[in-house]
């Protein structure tokens, strides 16, 4: 069963070729859809997330229009993340807003019979609406973030006022789309809290095993971080253990690897702290990501107090997919403590447990086979649990399910 026209347009601000948060999630159910034969148009921002330095060949507009895999791609121009701030943030989801707009007045993807859209920016679900009004095309929210929670967890904004205007916001979208889809049980919790009344589908992050490498146990002893430098990472929570391994443990390697608004911060930090062995790298290549996260003997995963329903380091999946296991720090019982424990591939020490954290990390690195089984078992549960060709089918039969109801 495939759609007579198959024209699916797909509003997605974060897409290729960024390579961490939703972007490769994005990036590859566009891909999976124009494989499968629809005809897919991405309207999404110039790349820059989490900063525009890596992306310059596109920070000019010259790659406005271009095709990459057959999915025809337009996009917005934007402006750098900076500090991250709301008021940055904003600016460029109202530009967002603007060019869909644009379109449904120019009367661009009329054709479309499918509209996938994104969350980050909740803004994306009032252009998918005015555009799904010239098209009648049903909706498709696929929510990644929970923004007004990660506002009011983040001390982003701190007025209650403006904390009740957007979860107001994201009502109101929310309930233009005929579906919506989230990562976490506690995610569907949260926006049905937030006033959602649509049908709502919990369907996790998918992954897809890379082949096993073993751990070297004569080669250097690495411990990594690899991602966003955010406010959401809260990577001060890594500042003692960095300063522990630096001063106990002088042979193993601190490799910190990612860009983003707190990076020059937390660099500043290490070097103050006297923290030697740590390096700071850009993120690998999408064509080495895999082989860095593999040179890797444990990961950590930190993630700021209380916003563990509102969004997900995703990371996390590829980490297990390498076959390498994770420390992650996150309050008890939230989605990273359970996976940790559900998986066997991580430990999860919970918040302001400094001595917690650098007594687990510390055992971790010194017993090779105790990595090796932990690695392993990421990789069954991701095997078992996050089958990227499963889940990539279901979003496929959700848009086919209701697009023949709106054609019935």
């Amino acid at each position: 069963m495939t759609l007579e026209k198959k024209n699916i347009l797909y509003l997605s601000p974060y897409f290729w070729p960024e390579e961490i948060g939703s972007a490769p999630y994005s990036r590859e159910l566009a891909q999976y859809l124009s494989h499968k034969g629809y005809d897919v148009s991405a309207l999404t921002f110039r790349p820059h997330y989490p900063s525009i330095e890596p992306f310059k060949a596109w920070a000019g507009g010259e790659r406005d229009f271009e095709t990459h895999e057959k999915i025809k791609i337009e996009r917005v121009a934007v402006s750098p993340r900076g500090k991250g701030g709301f008021k940055d943030r904003l600016k460029n989801d109202l530009r967002y807003l603007k060019s869909c707009l644009t379109h449904a007045i120019k009367g661009s993807y009329s054709d479309a019979e499918a509209i996938y859209a994104y969350i980050p920016s909740v803004l994306t679900l009032y252009g998918a609406k005015v555009l799904k009004m010239r098209s009648g095309a049903p909706l498709i929210a696929i929510v990644h973030d929970i923004e007004s929670g990660l506002a009011h967890s983040l001390g982003i904004t701190s007025k209650p006022i403006m904390l009740k205007i957007m979860r107001m916001v994201e009502r109101i979208g929310l309930n233009f789309a005929d579906h919506v889809i989230v990562l976490t049980e506690g995610m569907k919790n949260e926006i049905i809290d937030i006033g959602c009344r649509k049908p709502i589908e919990v369907l996790p992050i998918w992954s897809q095993v890379a082949e096993i490498a073993p751990i070297d146990d004569a080669g250097p002893v690495r411990v990594m971080y690899s991602g966003n430098f955010g406010k959401k990472q809260n990577l001060d929570q890594l500042l003692p253990l960095l300063s522990h391994i630096s001063s106990t443990l002088p042979a193993v390697e601190i490799v910190m690897r990612g860009g983003g608004s707190e990076r020059p911060r937390i660099e500043e930090e290490v070097q103050k702290r006297g923290i030697t062995s740590a390096q700071f790298l850009e993120l690998a290549p999408s064509d080495a990501f895999m082989a860095s996260l593999q040179s890797a003997n444990v990961h950590l995963v930190p993630q700021a107090l209380n916003v563990a329903n509102y969004a997900l380091p995703s990371k996390l999946f590829s980490v297990m997919s390498a076959g390498r296991p994770f420390v992650c720090i996150a309050e008890k019982n939230s989605p990273l403590d359970v996976l940790a424990q559900d998986s066997g591939a991580g430990i999860c020490v919970y918040p302001e447990d400094e001595a917690k954290l650098c007594q687990e990390v510390e055992a971790l690195l010194s017993d090779i086979p105790r990595q090796q089984k932990m690695g392993e078992s990421g990789r069954q549960f991701v095997q078992k649990n996050m089958n990227r060709e499963t889940i990539l089918s279901r979003y496929e039969q959700i848009m086919l399910s209701k697009a023949h109801q709106r054609a019935a």
